[in-house]
């Protein structure tokens, strides 16, 4: 199995605060991009797929002690939504592979929560998700997205604005779990549909669990995401662990 991570944006929301990338952030005197490296150790990753755009450089520098790393560059990511990143990795890994977003803050035991999955496509989704926009000082109403499961754990909805609470089974954390034998699929439904258009990964996910069946799991471990720099300043890991 291959871990994939997303971290060629521009931090636009919240660069102008800390001067680096996102990823880059510390907890705990280590950084939200070394600690996933680090945890991916707990399910025996096989080789790591960086895709880089923005400040490429300091990130390649920051990790180049770290073995089994490849570095894929993503030269549109001022265009292109991170999609497009993700369509890079799986081009790459073409293996059972976790695609993972670069600027969460999450427990390691979600890992092995994909590990033993037996679906074409998984995603964790997060069950104490309203604790935590209230930690974010968030509105829900303004700023998250429907995700609806039917009576098997299939994903029937996401990406949607959400006009009910009852809308919301769980909330999409950015971790995604790719069968070996879905990828092939899933970049020729990325070629033949998406092409260069622009597209969130939420709007990907609810066409392509049309065409393949995606297994959500439920999770209660700690997670916590970066998009501002409000949510650095909300951040409380006592809070999050709890």
């Amino acid at each position: 199995m291959n871990l994939i991570i997303l971290a060629a944006g521009q931090s636009s929301r919240i660069f102008k605060k800390i001067k680096k990338n996102k990823c880059l952030i510390k907890i705990q005197n280590e950084t939200l991009i070394e600690k996933i490296i680090k945890d991916s150790k707990y399910i025996k990753i096989k080789k790591i797929f960086i895709v880089v755009g923005f400040l490429k450089k300091n990130l390649k520098k920051k990790l180049s002690h770290y073995k089994n790393i490849e570095f894929i560059d993503n030269y549109f990511y001022r265009k292109r939504d991170m999609l497009y990143s993700l369509f890079l990795g799986l081009k790459k890994s073409k293996d059972d592979s976790i695609v993972c977003y670069s600027d969460i803050y999450f427990s390691k035991k979600i890992f092995s929560i994909l590990k033993i999955s037996k679906s074409q496509i998984t995603i964790p989704i997060f069950l104490n998700w309203k604790k935590i926009w209230k930690l974010r000082n968030k509105n829900i109403f303004d700023d998250a997205e429907t995700l609806k499961i039917n009576k098997n754990g299939y994903l029937i909805e996401i990406g949607n604005k959400i006009k009910n609470i009852n809308d919301v089974d769980g909330q999409y954390m950015g971790i995604i779990f790719f069968k070996k034998t879905a990828i092939s699929k899933i970049i020729k439904f990325y070629n033949n549909i998406i092409k260069k258009n622009s597209m969130h990964v939420t709007e990907f996910l609810s066409q392509i669990k049309n065409k393949i069946k995606i297994k959500c799991k439920k999770t209660r471990y700690y997670w916590y995401e970066f998009d501002d720099y409000e949510d650095l300043n909300f951040f409380s890991k006592k809070k999050i662990l709890n």
